[in-house]
């Protein structure tokens, strides 16, 4: 026990600082939006040019530097390029021969860079030069068909395979990633008949994957029948038996199919012989199709690549396990048998 002379110690404690008022930031006033408003077209442009100037006053603004400005934005449908600005040019020229559109917006008093007769004597102009086409349909054939392979090519692989969706509400198959970027990409088969024809054959010619014979189907149905024959190969994830038989009755139209890939779920036994039988009522006059085409009844069969998940059977522990290439071989072979 301590003496009672002692005396305990103060503990000096330091108070708390207060906490800092935070600032409210000061709000930024929100810019304007810049105005514009149409410029008075001139009757008579030989292209539709569209000027629109910045504000209300068509008058030009003193500038800080000293001397006037005028903000213009010039739009057109079709390109064009900005030529130079008029030097005693006469209105006695036709428009044609300029090969130009003038617009007028300043009155000059100068004697220089100005119209110097009829109505406009007096102002200055400005002259736009419409853009020419390029000659794309003098090019070679074999340039033209290997321009089309760039253009079609999805995010710049040539080549690479399409996939097709599934219906959109409007019940319409799409092919989402081919269009991204560029929506209107097939419009270009719309140009003219004779791009069409080059054009539609190149674009056909990709790899078309859908997940499953419901979607060939409802593509088969969509597409006009003139375009079946185009298509070269199709990729399907899974073959559904309530959509297949019509899907390859469609697809009898595309005589000129080179592969025709099919992943899974075509047969779950182990009876090659029972298989053959079943796929043959499905696609008999597909692969018939392709025989009379090719000159050569089991052609077709030729046609038909599988995957791994094709052909299954059940093992005794009722495991699903993938046919051995022996057992596909006795499918093909028991195939053609049907068609010869």
């Amino acid at each position: 026990m301590p003496p009672k002379a002692t005396k305990k110690a103060k503990v000096e404690t330091t108070p708390e600082p207060k906490p800092a008022t935070p600032k409210k930031p000061t709000p930024k006033k929100p810019k304007e939006p810049v105005v514009y408003k149409q410029l008075e077209k001139l009757a008579g442009s030989p292209i539709p040019i569209e000027v629109v100037y910045e504000g209300q006053s068509i008058q030009a603004k003193l500038e800080k530097a000293g001397g006037y400005g005028h903000t213009l934005k010039l739009e057109a449908p079709s390109a064009f390029s900005l030529f130079k600005t008029a030097s005693a040019i006469s209105q006695a020229s036709p428009q044609h021969q300029i090969a130009s559109v003038l617009v007028w917006w300043l009155t000059l008093h100068s004697s220089q860079m100005v119209i110097t007769e009829g109505q406009y004597e007096g102002y200055q102009a400005v002259l736009l030069r419409p853009a020419k086409a390029f000659p794309f349909l003098k090019l070679p054939k074999e340039v033209r068909i290997r321009t089309y392979g760039f253009y079609f090519a999805q995010k710049g692989v040539v080549g690479e395979a399409i996939v097709i969706e599934g219906k959109r509400a409007n019940k319409e198959v799409y092919a989402k990633t081919f269009a991204e970027g560029s929506k209107n990409r097939v419009g270009l088969l719309a140009v003219n008949k004779e791009i069409h024809e080059e054009a539609v054959q190149v674009f056909y010619a990709h790899t078309l994957k859908m997940e499953s014979t419901s979607t060939l189907l409802d593509f088969l149905s969509q597409i006009p029948p003139s375009v079946r024959p185009l298509l070269k190969s199709l990729h399907i994830k899974t073959y559904i038996k309530t959509t297949s038989r019509n899907a390859m009755h469609f697809l009898a139209d595309s005589r000129n199919l080179t592969q025709l890939h099919i992943d899974a779920s075509v047969f779950s036994e182990g009876d090659p012989a029972k298989a053959a039988k079943t796929f043959y009522a499905d696609a008999y006059k597909f692969l018939e199709s392709i025989g009379a085409a090719k000159g050569e009844k089991t052609a077709g069969v030729k046609v038909l690549e599988f995957g791994r998940q094709a052909f299954q059977f059940k093992d005794d522990k009722k495991n699903a396990k993938p046919w051995a290439s022996a057992l596909v071989e006795e499918f093909r072979e028991n195939l053609r048998n049907k068609l010869k």
